[in-house]
Protein backbone atom coordinates (compact mmCIF):
# COMPACT_ATOMS: atom_id res chain seq x y z
CA UNK A 1 0.00 0.00 0.00
CA UNK A 2 2.77 1.99 1.05
CA UNK A 3 4.58 1.29 -2.36
CA UNK A 4 1.28 2.57 -4.18
CA UNK A 5 1.39 5.73 -2.76
CA UNK A 6 4.86 6.67 -3.39
CA UNK A 7 4.02 5.64 -6.99
CA UNK A 8 0.81 7.87 -7.20
CA UNK A 9 2.96 10.95 -5.53
CA UNK A 10 5.91 10.24 -8.42
CA UNK A 11 3.34 10.39 -10.89
CA UNK A 12 1.41 13.20 -10.18
CA UNK A 13 4.42 15.00 -9.97
CA UNK A 14 5.56 14.55 -13.31
CA UNK A 15 2.47 15.35 -14.69
CA UNK A 16 2.19 18.63 -13.08
CA UNK A 17 6.21 19.05 -14.22
CA UNK A 18 4.57 17.97 -17.53
CA UNK A 19 1.78 21.53 -16.97
CA UNK A 20 4.50 23.35 -15.78
CA UNK A 21 6.49 22.71 -18.56
CA UNK A 22 3.68 23.42 -21.24
CA UNK A 23 2.87 26.30 -19.78
CA UNK A 24 6.44 27.85 -20.48
CA UNK A 25 6.23 26.91 -23.97
CA UNK A 26 5.55 29.70 -26.83
CA UNK A 27 3.36 28.97 -29.76
CA UNK A 28 5.38 29.93 -32.94
CA UNK A 29 4.07 30.44 -36.67
CA UNK A 30 4.89 26.82 -37.57
CA UNK A 31 2.31 25.39 -35.67
CA UNK A 32 -0.61 24.50 -37.28
CA UNK A 33 -3.39 26.00 -34.69
CA UNK A 34 -2.77 28.97 -32.09
CA UNK A 35 -5.07 30.31 -29.35
CA UNK A 36 -5.86 33.88 -29.17
CA UNK A 37 -7.67 33.84 -26.03
CA UNK A 38 -9.92 31.14 -26.12
CA UNK A 39 -10.18 30.75 -30.19
CA UNK A 40 -8.27 28.18 -32.36
CA UNK A 41 -6.92 30.22 -35.01
CA UNK A 42 -4.17 28.93 -38.18
CA UNK A 43 -0.76 29.54 -38.29
CA UNK A 44 -0.50 33.68 -38.88
CA UNK A 45 0.49 34.42 -42.16
CA UNK A 46 3.41 37.47 -41.97
CA UNK A 47 4.93 38.28 -45.10
CA UNK A 48 4.10 36.16 -48.16
CA UNK A 49 3.34 32.13 -47.29
CA UNK A 50 3.66 29.24 -49.89
CA UNK A 51 0.14 27.25 -49.83
CA UNK A 52 1.95 25.25 -52.66
CA UNK A 53 4.93 25.69 -54.90
CA UNK A 54 4.54 21.86 -56.49
CA UNK A 55 8.26 20.91 -54.82
CA UNK A 56 7.76 18.86 -52.08
CA UNK A 57 4.06 17.29 -52.31
CA UNK A 58 2.20 18.96 -49.73
CA UNK A 59 -1.52 18.00 -49.90
CA UNK A 60 -2.98 15.34 -52.13
CA UNK A 61 -5.34 17.82 -54.53
CA UNK A 62 -8.79 16.71 -55.00
CA UNK A 63 -10.96 17.26 -58.30
CA UNK A 64 -14.88 16.57 -59.35
CA UNK A 65 -15.62 14.49 -62.39
CA UNK A 66 -13.81 13.33 -65.42
CA UNK A 67 -13.60 17.31 -66.55
CA UNK A 68 -11.06 18.29 -64.66
CA UNK A 69 -8.04 16.31 -63.99
CA UNK A 70 -5.11 18.51 -61.96
CA UNK A 71 -1.50 16.56 -62.34
CA UNK A 72 2.30 17.65 -61.44
CA UNK A 73 4.61 18.21 -63.91
CA UNK A 74 8.13 18.42 -62.20
CA UNK A 75 7.42 21.69 -60.28
CA UNK A 76 4.43 23.05 -61.96
CA UNK A 77 0.65 22.27 -61.96
CA UNK A 78 -1.14 21.47 -64.58
CA UNK A 79 -4.74 21.66 -64.87
CA UNK A 80 -6.17 19.69 -67.97
CA UNK A 81 -9.64 20.31 -68.21
CA UNK A 82 -12.76 19.41 -71.05
CA UNK A 83 -15.62 20.97 -71.43
CA UNK A 84 -15.93 22.59 -67.89
CA UNK A 85 -17.48 25.43 -66.59
CA UNK A 86 -20.99 25.31 -66.97
CA UNK A 87 -21.51 23.47 -63.98
CA UNK A 88 -19.23 24.50 -61.77
CA UNK A 89 -16.71 21.57 -61.65
CA UNK A 90 -13.67 22.61 -59.72
CA UNK A 91 -10.26 21.10 -57.92
CA UNK A 92 -8.79 21.71 -55.15
CA UNK A 93 -6.77 21.05 -52.28
CA UNK A 94 -6.77 20.88 -47.77
CA UNK A 95 -3.41 22.45 -46.47
CA UNK A 96 -2.67 23.30 -42.34
CA UNK A 97 -5.16 26.07 -41.25
CA UNK A 98 -3.93 29.50 -42.08
CA UNK A 99 -4.84 33.37 -40.75
CA UNK A 100 -5.42 34.89 -43.52
CA UNK A 101 -6.43 38.53 -41.68
CA UNK A 102 -3.58 40.82 -42.37
CA UNK A 103 -2.53 38.63 -45.50
CA UNK A 104 -6.20 38.66 -47.63
CA UNK A 105 -4.71 38.10 -50.98
CA UNK A 106 -4.23 34.96 -53.05
CA UNK A 107 -1.26 35.34 -55.47
CA UNK A 108 -0.73 32.52 -58.15
CA UNK A 109 1.90 32.64 -61.27
CA UNK A 110 -0.39 30.97 -64.17
CA UNK A 111 -0.56 30.70 -67.74
CA UNK A 112 -3.16 28.73 -69.63
CA UNK A 113 -3.36 27.03 -72.90
CA UNK A 114 -6.38 26.28 -74.97
CA UNK A 115 -8.48 28.10 -78.04
CA UNK A 116 -9.96 30.87 -75.67
CA UNK A 117 -8.19 32.56 -72.63
CA UNK A 118 -10.67 30.64 -69.29
CA UNK A 119 -11.32 32.51 -66.34
CA UNK A 120 -10.25 31.11 -63.07
CA UNK A 121 -12.40 31.58 -60.23
CA UNK A 122 -10.47 31.05 -56.34
CA UNK A 123 -12.94 30.17 -53.39
CA UNK A 124 -11.67 29.82 -49.96
CA UNK A 125 -12.76 27.43 -46.84
CA UNK A 126 -12.38 27.76 -43.19
CA UNK A 127 -12.25 25.37 -40.24
CA UNK A 128 -16.30 24.98 -40.43
CA UNK A 129 -16.25 24.52 -44.50
CA UNK A 130 -17.64 27.75 -44.71
CA UNK A 131 -17.10 29.09 -48.46
CA UNK A 132 -15.89 32.73 -50.29
CA UNK A 133 -18.89 31.65 -53.02
CA UNK A 134 -21.06 34.77 -52.18
CA UNK A 135 -18.93 36.96 -54.40
CA UNK A 136 -15.67 34.87 -55.74
CA UNK A 137 -12.54 36.50 -56.76
CA UNK A 138 -11.85 35.67 -60.81
CA UNK A 139 -8.85 36.63 -63.59
CA UNK A 140 -8.19 35.86 -66.91
CA UNK A 141 -5.27 33.62 -67.41
CA UNK A 142 -4.02 34.76 -70.62
CA UNK A 143 -1.68 32.50 -72.58
CA UNK A 144 2.11 32.46 -73.35
CA UNK A 145 4.38 33.52 -70.43
CA UNK A 146 3.36 33.10 -67.10
CA UNK A 147 1.89 36.34 -65.67
CA UNK A 148 1.12 37.01 -61.67
CA UNK A 149 -2.88 37.12 -60.66
CA UNK A 150 -4.14 38.61 -57.36
CA UNK A 151 -7.33 37.47 -55.96
CA UNK A 152 -8.10 40.50 -53.09
CA UNK A 153 -10.68 39.05 -50.46
CA UNK A 154 -10.89 41.93 -48.79
CA UNK A 155 -14.76 42.42 -47.54
CA UNK A 156 -15.49 39.13 -49.29
CA UNK A 157 -15.47 36.68 -46.67
CA UNK A 158 -18.67 35.54 -46.71
CA UNK A 159 -20.88 32.29 -48.07
CA UNK A 160 -24.02 33.13 -50.49
CA UNK A 161 -25.01 29.69 -50.70
CA UNK A 162 -26.42 27.04 -49.68
CA UNK A 163 -27.31 29.70 -46.68
CA UNK A 164 -25.22 33.02 -45.41
CA UNK A 165 -22.69 32.73 -43.31
CA UNK A 166 -19.45 34.93 -42.47
CA UNK A 167 -16.08 32.88 -43.97
CA UNK A 168 -13.65 32.81 -40.94
CA UNK A 169 -10.11 34.72 -42.36
CA UNK A 170 -8.25 33.20 -39.64
CA UNK A 171 -8.93 29.60 -40.08
CA UNK A 172 -8.44 28.85 -44.04
CA UNK A 173 -7.51 25.47 -44.78
CA UNK A 174 -8.47 24.57 -48.03
CA UNK A 175 -8.78 26.26 -52.07
CA UNK A 176 -10.65 25.60 -54.79
CA UNK A 177 -10.57 26.52 -57.99
CA UNK A 178 -12.84 27.30 -60.48
CA UNK A 179 -12.38 27.67 -64.47
CA UNK A 180 -15.04 29.53 -66.12
CA UNK A 181 -17.30 28.93 -63.41
CA UNK A 182 -21.31 29.19 -64.45
CA UNK A 183 -20.25 30.27 -67.72
CA UNK A 184 -19.21 28.69 -71.43
CA UNK A 185 -17.33 25.00 -70.86
CA UNK A 186 -13.86 25.57 -71.64
CA UNK A 187 -10.95 23.09 -72.79
CA UNK A 188 -7.50 23.20 -72.65
CA UNK A 189 -5.34 23.57 -69.86
CA UNK A 190 -4.04 25.90 -66.59
CA UNK A 191 -0.32 25.74 -65.24
CA UNK A 192 0.01 26.99 -61.98
CA UNK A 193 3.90 27.69 -60.71
CA UNK A 194 2.97 28.37 -56.91
CA UNK A 195 0.04 29.60 -54.73
CA UNK A 196 0.77 31.78 -51.98
CA UNK A 197 -0.97 34.40 -49.27
CA UNK A 198 0.21 37.60 -49.45
CA UNK A 199 -0.48 40.73 -47.73
CA UNK A 200 -2.73 43.52 -49.37
CA UNK A 201 0.27 45.83 -50.47
CA UNK A 202 1.94 43.21 -52.61
CA UNK A 203 -0.87 44.31 -55.19
CA UNK A 204 1.11 46.18 -57.84
CA UNK A 205 -0.54 49.43 -57.88
CA UNK A 206 -1.38 50.37 -61.58
CA UNK A 207 -3.55 53.29 -63.14
CA UNK A 208 -7.07 52.40 -64.30
CA UNK A 209 -7.54 51.91 -67.70
CA UNK A 210 -9.00 55.01 -69.06
CA UNK A 211 -11.49 53.09 -71.37
CA UNK A 212 -14.91 51.88 -69.74
CA UNK A 213 -14.53 48.47 -68.55
CA UNK A 214 -17.40 45.59 -69.27
CA UNK A 215 -19.71 43.87 -66.50
CA UNK A 216 -17.79 40.89 -64.89
CA UNK A 217 -14.17 42.56 -65.52
CA UNK A 218 -13.96 45.64 -63.44
CA UNK A 219 -10.56 47.84 -61.92
CA UNK A 220 -10.22 47.68 -58.91
CA UNK A 221 -9.56 50.83 -56.70
CA UNK A 222 -5.92 49.31 -56.89
CA UNK A 223 -6.25 49.22 -60.32
CA UNK A 224 -5.85 45.10 -60.33
CA UNK A 225 -8.37 43.38 -62.18
CA UNK A 226 -10.70 41.23 -60.06
CA UNK A 227 -14.16 40.48 -59.87
CA UNK A 228 -15.36 44.23 -59.62
CA UNK A 229 -15.87 44.25 -56.15
CA UNK A 230 -15.24 47.90 -56.81
CA UNK A 231 -16.75 49.29 -60.21
CA UNK A 232 -15.48 52.12 -61.69
CA UNK A 233 -17.21 51.79 -64.54
CA UNK A 234 -17.92 55.24 -66.28
CA UNK A 235 -21.16 54.33 -68.74
CA UNK A 236 -24.83 53.89 -67.48
CA UNK A 237 -25.27 51.33 -70.23
CA UNK A 238 -27.79 48.63 -69.76
CA UNK A 239 -26.35 45.94 -67.79
CA UNK A 240 -27.22 42.34 -68.64
CA UNK A 241 -27.87 40.10 -65.37
CA UNK A 242 -28.91 36.87 -67.46
CA UNK A 243 -30.39 36.55 -70.84
CA UNK A 244 -30.45 32.52 -70.75
CA UNK A 245 -28.42 32.19 -73.19
CA UNK A 246 -26.75 29.27 -71.05
CA UNK A 247 -27.75 26.87 -68.51
CA UNK A 248 -29.31 27.94 -65.16
CA UNK A 249 -26.93 26.67 -62.49
CA UNK A 250 -27.01 30.09 -60.94
CA UNK A 251 -30.49 30.35 -60.29
CA UNK A 252 -32.02 28.58 -56.93
CA UNK A 253 -35.25 28.38 -55.45
CA UNK A 254 -36.17 28.24 -51.54
CA UNK A 255 -38.79 25.33 -52.41
CA UNK A 256 -38.35 22.47 -54.84
CA UNK A 257 -41.97 21.52 -53.93
CA UNK A 258 -43.27 25.25 -55.15
CA UNK A 259 -41.12 25.89 -57.65
CA UNK A 260 -39.57 24.16 -60.13
CA UNK A 261 -36.78 26.17 -62.66
CA UNK A 262 -35.74 24.75 -65.75
CA UNK A 263 -34.64 25.88 -69.00
CA UNK A 264 -37.40 25.67 -71.56
CA UNK A 265 -35.51 24.48 -74.95
CA UNK A 266 -38.08 25.61 -77.50
CA UNK A 267 -38.06 29.49 -76.02
CA UNK A 268 -34.85 29.32 -74.90
CA UNK A 269 -36.37 31.35 -71.47
CA UNK A 270 -36.44 29.75 -67.88
CA UNK A 271 -39.31 28.28 -67.10
CA UNK A 272 -40.68 29.02 -63.27
CA UNK A 273 -43.36 26.32 -62.37
CA UNK A 274 -45.39 27.72 -59.20
CA UNK A 275 -47.64 25.87 -57.07
CA UNK A 276 -49.45 27.36 -53.99
CA UNK A 277 -46.87 29.93 -53.35
CA UNK A 278 -47.63 33.43 -51.72
CA UNK A 279 -48.45 33.54 -48.18
CA UNK A 280 -45.23 31.96 -46.72
CA UNK A 281 -43.02 34.30 -49.28
CA UNK A 282 -41.18 31.50 -51.08
CA UNK A 283 -38.43 32.62 -53.52
CA UNK A 284 -36.12 31.91 -56.21
CA UNK A 285 -33.20 34.10 -57.37
CA UNK A 286 -29.59 34.41 -58.04
CA UNK A 287 -26.45 35.56 -57.60
CA UNK A 288 -24.12 37.93 -59.77
CA UNK A 289 -20.92 39.87 -59.64
CA UNK A 290 -20.98 42.93 -58.03
CA UNK A 291 -23.37 45.37 -59.76
CA UNK A 292 -23.13 49.62 -58.95
CA UNK A 293 -26.96 50.36 -59.08
CA UNK A 294 -26.33 53.84 -58.37
CA UNK A 295 -25.95 53.87 -61.90
CA UNK A 296 -28.29 51.64 -63.37
CA UNK A 297 -31.53 51.53 -60.42
CA UNK A 298 -33.57 49.74 -62.30
CA UNK A 299 -34.40 46.26 -63.19
CA UNK A 300 -35.89 45.07 -66.45
CA UNK A 301 -37.69 41.92 -66.63
CA UNK A 302 -38.69 40.44 -70.07
CA UNK A 303 -41.42 37.34 -69.02
CA UNK A 304 -45.23 36.18 -69.96
CA UNK A 305 -47.64 34.04 -68.23
CA UNK A 306 -50.31 32.31 -69.76
CA UNK A 307 -51.85 31.38 -66.60
CA UNK A 308 -53.65 34.14 -64.40
CA UNK A 309 -52.61 37.43 -63.21
CA UNK A 310 -50.24 37.92 -60.27
CA UNK A 311 -47.76 40.17 -58.27
CA UNK A 312 -44.05 39.85 -59.09
CA UNK A 313 -42.09 41.33 -56.62
CA UNK A 314 -38.26 41.88 -56.86
CA UNK A 315 -35.65 42.33 -53.93
CA UNK A 316 -31.77 43.17 -54.25
CA UNK A 317 -29.01 42.25 -51.91
CA UNK A 318 -25.86 43.34 -51.00
CA UNK A 319 -22.19 42.21 -50.06
CA UNK A 320 -23.56 42.24 -46.59
CA UNK A 321 -26.27 40.47 -46.98
CA UNK A 322 -28.96 43.27 -46.51
CA UNK A 323 -31.97 43.49 -48.74
CA UNK A 324 -34.26 46.41 -49.99
CA UNK A 325 -37.61 45.09 -48.37
CA UNK A 326 -38.26 48.31 -46.64
CA UNK A 327 -40.06 49.70 -49.43
CA UNK A 328 -41.37 46.55 -51.92
CA UNK A 329 -41.00 46.87 -55.49
CA UNK A 330 -43.97 45.24 -57.05
CA UNK A 331 -45.33 44.88 -60.33
CA UNK A 332 -48.80 43.22 -61.83
CA UNK A 333 -48.57 41.26 -64.51
CA UNK A 334 -51.57 40.19 -66.89
CA UNK A 335 -51.48 37.02 -68.69
CA UNK A 336 -50.59 37.03 -72.32
CA UNK A 337 -48.93 34.93 -75.21
CA UNK A 338 -46.01 37.76 -75.80
CA UNK A 339 -43.63 38.77 -73.73
CA UNK A 340 -43.51 42.17 -71.85
CA UNK A 341 -40.91 44.26 -70.50
CA UNK A 342 -41.52 45.15 -66.76
CA UNK A 343 -39.58 47.81 -64.63
CA UNK A 344 -38.53 47.92 -61.59
CA UNK A 345 -37.37 51.10 -60.37
CA UNK A 346 -35.39 51.00 -56.98
CA UNK A 347 -34.51 55.02 -56.60
CA UNK A 348 -34.69 56.09 -53.00
CA UNK A 349 -35.65 52.87 -52.36
CA UNK A 350 -32.11 50.89 -51.16
CA UNK A 351 -33.33 50.26 -47.54
CA UNK A 352 -33.95 46.90 -45.14
CA UNK A 353 -36.64 47.06 -42.94
CA UNK A 354 -36.66 43.36 -41.64
CA UNK A 355 -35.21 41.78 -39.68
CA UNK A 356 -33.61 44.95 -38.78
CA UNK A 357 -33.12 48.47 -40.41
CA UNK A 358 -30.24 49.03 -42.31
CA UNK A 359 -29.29 51.26 -45.23
CA UNK A 360 -28.75 48.41 -48.60
CA UNK A 361 -25.03 49.49 -50.46
CA UNK A 362 -26.28 50.02 -54.00
CA UNK A 363 -22.94 50.40 -55.38
CA UNK A 364 -22.16 46.63 -54.14
CA UNK A 365 -25.70 44.66 -55.16
CA UNK A 366 -24.82 40.91 -55.75
CA UNK A 367 -28.03 39.01 -55.31
CA UNK A 368 -31.59 39.63 -56.74
CA UNK A 369 -34.25 37.56 -55.50
CA UNK A 370 -37.91 37.07 -56.67
CA UNK A 371 -41.20 36.70 -55.04
CA UNK A 372 -44.72 36.10 -56.53
CA UNK A 373 -47.74 36.95 -54.93
CA UNK A 374 -45.35 37.46 -51.49
CA UNK A 375 -47.77 37.30 -48.19
CA UNK A 376 -51.02 37.56 -50.64
CA UNK A 377 -53.27 34.63 -51.64
CA UNK A 378 -52.00 31.35 -53.04
CA UNK A 379 -50.54 31.06 -56.32
CA UNK A 380 -50.33 28.42 -58.88
CA UNK A 381 -49.37 29.29 -62.57
CA UNK A 382 -46.22 29.21 -65.02
CA UNK A 383 -43.58 31.98 -65.67
CA UNK A 384 -41.52 32.16 -68.87
CA UNK A 385 -38.72 34.43 -68.16
CA UNK A 386 -36.82 35.18 -70.78
CA UNK A 387 -34.25 38.90 -70.52
CA UNK A 388 -33.37 40.00 -66.80
CA UNK A 389 -30.83 43.96 -67.30
CA UNK A 390 -30.00 46.52 -64.89
CA UNK A 391 -30.51 49.96 -66.59
CA UNK A 392 -30.40 53.42 -65.84
CA UNK A 393 -33.50 55.77 -65.11
CA UNK A 394 -32.88 57.55 -68.28
CA UNK A 395 -33.37 53.85 -69.96
CA UNK A 396 -36.40 53.50 -67.88
CA UNK A 397 -38.00 57.27 -68.51
CA UNK A 398 -37.39 56.16 -72.29
CA UNK A 399 -39.15 53.06 -72.52
CA UNK A 400 -41.34 52.33 -75.25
Amino acid sequence: MRFKNILLVVVISIAIAACKSFETQVLDDSDKMAVEEGKQTGTLVKGEYFIDDFKGGKGLYWWGGAKVTPTVVGDTQVAILKDAGNKYECWGVEFPAIDMTNAPVIKIRARSDGQNVPTLGISLKDVNGYDTNLQRPSARIKKGDYADYYYNYTGKWKQGWPDSKNVDPSTIKEILFFPNPGAANWTGKIYIDYIKAVPLDSIPAKKPRPETTTPGDQISNNGVVNDGAINVTKSADPVSIDNFSGEIYSWWSSSNDKIALSKDDASGAMKVELKDVGPAFETFGRGFKSIDFNKTPVIKVRFKCADIPGNLRVDLKDIDGNVTNAKPVVMKFETGTDYVDYYYDFTGKFEQGFPNVRTVNPSQIVEMVFLVNPGGSSYSGTLYIKDVKAVSVDDFNNRK
